[in-house]
């Protein structure tokens, strides 16, 4: 997955999760419509959002990077 985009990223490991926008969206304390513009790289998560998304998809922020 290094070639896709974080906001690609973000909306595979959340499929892989079985959550919905809504879901995840609730769980990192973002609105559904803020995680709508981060999975369409219409924006970027501050570092400490991209944190609490990670930890909610059971990820590490260095694998939603790429890194």
């Amino acid at each position: 997955m290094k070639n896709l985009d974080l906001g690609e990223k973000i909306m595979i490991y959340r499929k892989r999760a079985g959550l919905k926008q809504y879901e995840l969206a609730k769980k990192a304390y973002i609105t559904p419509l803020t995680l709508v513009r981060i999975e369409n790289n219409r924006t970027s998560p501050h570092s400490s959002t991209l944190a609490v998304i990670a930890d909610a998809l059971g990820v590490s922020v260095d694998e939603l990077k790429g890194e």
